[in-house]
């Protein structure tokens, strides 16, 4: 009778047992740890500030400019055609370059990935004639020192076509660069502060 108690198969339960509280504790515990900071670099070193160009608004991400008078400078760029290359000219460069110079005011602005651009910003036909390039451009950066906007070019209107973004993008990652040393950066080498500079012999056939 014994032995028929001892040889019958043990009972299971099929109802599974509660996980321990603390597992789901220790996981997230894990992760916390395994979360990269910021600055982290694959090289062990710490992330340096990105370096800002020099061009047009991103036409596929959305940009702000930065407000403060801090991050304008107004001054006289030269756009060489041929290179695709602006320079940064010294305003007694002037009547060496005439009409090639153009005043712009350099604004700082950034985009929502956090990526840094100097762009220009051209100042209204004294004249008074009408140029929708510029106006739609200098009301597209006026926009931006508020809000998140993304700007293309309208070929068949002849004007820069604003978008506005739907969500809020949150505050501008500015850099915290002086615009000196952003501009230092973005035009190295193309300043153009001597007659003898190779832009100014070559316009004038002195090559």
């Amino acid at each position: 009778m014994s032995d028929q108690i001892l040889n019958q198969p043990q009972e299971t339960s099929l109802v599974d047992k509660p996980e321990p509280a603390t597992a789901t504790q220790n996981t997230f515990s894990i992760l916390s740890g395994l979360r990269l900071p910021d600055s982290y670099s694959a090289s062990g070193g710490t992330v340096l500030p990105l370096k800002a160009t020099y061009g047009k608004l991103n036409k596929h991400r959305f940009c702000r400019v930065h407000p403060g008078d801090e991050y304008k400078f107004r001054c006289l760029t030269v756009d060489d055609k041929d290179s695709g290359e602006t320079y940064l000219a010294s305003p007694d460069m002037a009547c060496h370059l005439g009409s090639l110079a153009t005043a712009k005011t350099i604004r700082l602005a950034v985009d929502n990935a956090g990526t840094p651009k100097l762009i220009g910003e051209p100042d209204l036909d004294p004249s008074g004639r009408r140029n929708l390039w510029h106006s739609s451009l200098k009301h597209a950066i006026r926009l931006a020192e508020d809000e998140w906007i993304r700007v293309q070019a309208n070929m068949s209107a002849g004007q820069y076509e604003i978008t506005a973004s739907a969500n809020d993008l949150g505050f501008p990652r500015w850099p915290k660069q002086s615009m000196e040393e952003l501009i230092n950066d973005a035009f190295a080498g193309r300043i153009i502060d001597s007659s003898d500079h190779p832009y100014i012999r070559q316009i004038q056939g002195r090559v």
